[in-house]
């Protein structure tokens, strides 16, 4: 008689056993973040293609492409695109990047409200940055199975009108951007209702190729150029926003951050998202800082929120009113703690400086498939090939692209994000804030799984190391410290088989044989000491050159100008000299 082999309790949900998550334990399914491979909306990527770009010369967007992502290696943040042109080339390039980045942030939103037992699905929705209200085309496609009507969405795009065209194209392109004509009927005349109507048809019926009258076309979400100050919102996503000028990071993003937060309604959530580079993680763990204020609470455990008092209204008092302590924040993610952040280093500059190439960053990576247009620019010879230094820009392997026909069709993306939350700001919630906050009852050492649920479980933030027998997760942890666990295989089959299936962006809701502190302290001493002499030496040089421009510009003024060879090399002297003013300026933000 054959033995009958019995399932156990955990397995007892799936239906098929060769499914990938089949042995998953329920901690580690809780735990993972959006796995699949990120997709452009099919009809969305259609439009880009058929309605916007065919109407540029391939190389002519190449080039400008080529230009944009040089000028990220050296400057580290995003322009504003203000020519048509220069928008064609942002939607074409750098848009399916930002969307993946929004997308897999969105999802970890989702998924952490999921784990409290909410229903997320925000009523009031703002979308900031220089994109095709990228944030918005994220988040239908996130509710694209589901009906997802919000009372309000707004876009706000930074920079060119055009965009804002090219916006609309796109956005009419999903479901729940479609204007039911009930509602629309008494604020558009019936004939242009007639018109849109046959567009669409005509739209649904071919793939028409060429310009679009964008006056014709009604979205549900607004779009405008200017940020809103009267509303209150839900969901903010800010994507790229908080910093300008990287000479002003310290007032800059305090001050850009403060903005947005006056819109943040009780019980919203605000999503920042940056480039995945040095200069991205400190803007973000800037505004975190900014947010909590760990500095304030170095003793406090848990993640309790924080009090807000910035941009506090005061009336006729020296002292704010009890509403106005109302005001609290909580980091939802990535961070399991609101203790300092173990890799920031408060500035950006550091990591420019040789001593600084080993301080790592918390970034994370995402893939998403390449859509047609974007396959074809990065096949051109402009992106395929190495770049060469004329603009001082570094080649960059992940960017110049294959140029192969059978290339890869995906690319990686880098991004630093934070998801931070309001609380609600009825009596009951203010009451068990305080009543947590006066009791402190959280004290989590080294090792510690915090509250064991996932909004205090370690994150891990580097990909996992797996050896013969074992695995090791760099985890930043509860604790407010980076810690190393290695989960041994005769510690536990289960947890040894899911620490390999893990993944750097992963929580991590399971146990470990050894615990111990991660890297060594941060020594900011040594780093204040080498930007005190970069400074210095960067006065140094910028007296010697002004003085030799000086120089230069008072001999010119005193001779005569004639028209000749001679007179047109002084021009040309003249103009480097003002040009050397202009870019000192544009450094300093002025």
């Amino acid at each position: 008689m054959l033995a009958i082999r019995r399932i156990p309790s955990r397995l007892a949900p799936l239906t098929r056993r060769n499914n990938s998550t089949a042995r998953l334990l329920p901690q580690t399914l809780r735990a993972q973040c959006h796995r699949p491979q990120v997709a452009l909306n099919p009809d969305v990527a259609k439009a880009i293609n058929n309605n916007i770009l065919s109407l540029d010369q391939p190389n002519n967007l190449r080039r400008v492409a080529k230009n944009n992502f040089l000028r990220l290696q050296t400057e580290n943040l995003h322009r504003a695109p203000f020519t048509s042109l220069e928008v064609d080339a942002h939607i074409a390039s750098i848009f399916v990047q930002n969307y993946a980045s929004v997308y897999q942030t969105l999802m970890e939103l989702k998924k952490r409200m999921s784990s409290r037992g909410k229903v997320w699905m925000p009523d009031k929705v703002l979308d900031v940055g220089f994109g095709p209200a990228t944030g918005i085309v994220a988040l239908n496609d996130i509710f694209q199975d589901v009906e997802f009507k919000p009372r309000l969405k707004d876009a706000v795009i930074l920079g060119s009108l055009d965009m804002q065209r090219k916006a609309k194209i796109i956005l009419s392109r999903q479901r729940h951007e479609v204007v039911d004509a009930k509602d629309d009927e008494d604020s558009i005349p019936r004939e242009e209702i007639v018109d849109e109507v046959d567009v669409a048809a005509a739209a649904d019926q071919d793939d028409l190729i060429g310009e679009v009258m964008t006056k014709k076309i009604k979205t549900v979400t607004r779009l405008s150029g200017r940020l809103p100050v009267k509303n209150k919102y839900d969901l903010i996503i800010v994507t790229q926003q908080l910093l300008q000028h990287e000479s002003k990071f310290n007032t800059q993003v305090d001050e850009n951050l403060e903005k947005f937060l006056k819109l943040l309604a009780p019980g919203g959530h605000i999503v920042i998202i940056e480039r995945g580079n040095p200069l991205g993680f400190e803007i973000v763990a800037k505004a975190r800082q900014i947010m909590i204020r760990p500095e304030n609470y170095p003793d406090e455990h848990g993640k309790i929120p924080r009090p807000w008092l910035r941009g506090v209204q005061m009336e006729n008092s020296e002292a704010p009113t009890p509403m106005e302590h109302n005001y609290y924040l909580n980091i939802v993610a990535p961070c399991p703690h609101h203790r300092k952040c173990p890799l920031q280093t408060g500035n950006p500059h550091f990591y420019s400086f040789k001593e600084g190439k080993d301080l790592k960053t918390c970034t994370f990576q995402k893939s998403i498939e390449r859509p047609k247009f974007n396959m074809e620019l990065k096949r051109g010879k402009l992106l395929a090939t190495e770049w060469n230094d004329e603009e001082g820009a570094r080649p960059s392997r992940d960017l110049r692209g294959t140029g192969r026909p059978n290339g890869r069709n995906y690319e990686i993306v880098n991004y630093s994000y934070l998801i931070a939350e309001r609380s609600l700001a009825d009596k009951e919630t203010i009451s068990k804030i305080e009543q947590m906050r006066e009791e402190q009852l959280h004290n989590f050492e080294i090792g510690s799984l915090g509250d064991n649920t996932p909004d205090t479980w370690p994150r891990i933030i580097s990909q996992p190391i797996k050896r013969k027998g074992h695995v090791i997760l760099d985890l930043c942890a509860p604790s407010g410290k980076l810690e190393k666990w290695t989960i041994p295989k005769s510690f536990s089959k289960e947890i040894y088989h899911d620490a390999r299936k893990a993944m750097k962006g992963d929580l991590w809701g399971l146990d470990a044989k050894t615990k111990i502190k991660g890297r060594g302290s941060l020594n900011v001493t040594k780093f204040e000491n080498l930007e005190k002499e970069r400074i210095k030496q960067t006065k140094k040089e910028s007296r010697v050159k002004e003085r030799e421009l000086a120089e230069t510009f008072n001999q010119l003024s005193n001779d005569e100008l004639e028209i000749d060879e001679q007179s047109v090399e002084k021009i040309e002297t003249l103009s480097t000299i003002y040009g050397h003013y202009y870019e000192d300026a544009e450094k300093k933000g002025n």
